[in-house]
């Protein structure tokens, strides 16, 4: 009787990576949920719907010599003959912007894009989109989160405080692509936390501070409701930005990662920590920051119950 004999279960393994292939036989999804695929010139590009919470945010493999992910920036250098490759540490590489789909050349958005670059001799021979990142997943991060923190005010009127305590809640992302919130203390007095005075005191109105000289409500508006839109390319083609527009429409900017550097680190909502009035800082409420955090969680953080009070 001819005896049989049975491979041991890492050698199995090993002959299954060979026979597979070893990109199949290790393939990570590039996102942790991914959308409906978008089109590019009639090719199918993955569309990353949720980002992985640890690690890095997007993962794909390690680059190489020959094979490396980035975004690429077309039409800023003033010539319409390059383009310019940045791998996940920034690392830039010009190459001929003929490489790059049609469609997507000159354009905002082929920075919510991952390529795969192909490289010969240091040289790009060869590039196609592999991920659309869209702009409701940089948000999702904030879904029901909090910023707590202060309102700076550079030169202010007579009777203005240089600094006012300030939240924002945030809740979800609409069909538009834009995180939904509000102004907590624009117009109603509120604690710092959940717990009972002294400990959280009661932070008044913005707009009841400011008298006759309107000074929150001028820039501010006096509609409590906001929201947050991300911008992956507001001045240049890689200035990504978070931006928060006020009730009365004026726009506050922070800086936001681009997606290639998501691919060696994650969105920490924490780092969000300071936002700048998008034109001229004189004389307005300009910049809207963590501060020192006496008594409160400062800056974002899970959203927690909000509980009015009278101020005395």
């Amino acid at each position: 009787m001819r005896r049989v004999k049975f491979l041991p279960p890492i050698l199995l393994t090993l002959v299954a990576g060979l026979i597979i292939g070893p990109a199949s036989a290790s393939s990570v999804k590039p996102c942790l949920l991914l959308g409906t695929d978008t089109k590019v010139e009639k090719v199918s590009v993955q569309t990353c719907k949720k980002f992985y919470s640890s690690g890095s945010a997007i993962k794909f493999p390690v680059d190489s010599k020959t094979v490396k992910y980035g975004v690429v920036v077309s039409g800023e250098s003033g010539s319409s003959l390059k383009a310019t490759f940045f791998d996940r540490n920034n690392k830039q590489t010009i190459f001929a912007q003929s490489l790059i789909p049609k469609t997507l050349v000159d354009k905002k958005q082929a920075v919510q894009y991952i390529f795969q670059a192909k490289l010969r001799s240091q040289k790009i021979v060869s590039i196609k989109p592999v991920l659309f990142v869209p702009t409701k997943t940089m948000l999702l991060p904030f879904v029901n989160s909090q910023f707590i923190g202060q309102v700076n005010n550079l030169t202010p009127a007579d009777g203005i405080n240089e600094t006012d305590w300030i939240r924002w809640n945030f809740n979800q992302v609409d069909s538009n692509g834009k995180l939904q919130g509000k102004f907590v203390n624009l117009k109603s007095a509120v604690r710092v936390s959940q717990m009972m005075e002294p400990p959280a005191p009661c932070e008044p109105a913005l707009i009841a501070l400011e008298g006759e000289s309107q000074w929150y409500s001028k820039i501010l508006g006096n509609d409590e409701n906001i929201f947050m839109y991300w911008d992956p390319g507001m001045h240049t083609r890689m200035n990504s930005e978070y931006v928060v527009s006020m009730g009365g429409g004026i726009t506050y900017m922070s800086t936001a990662p681009s997606v290639n550097v998501l691919m060696k680190t994650k969105i920490k909502i924490q780092n969000v920590d300071s936002w700048t009035i998008h034109g001229n800082p004189m004389g307005t409420p300009y910049l809207f920051d963590k501060g020192l955090g006496f008594g409160f969680t400062p800056g974002f953080s899970a959203q927690t119950p909000v509980i009015s009070c009278v101020v005395n």
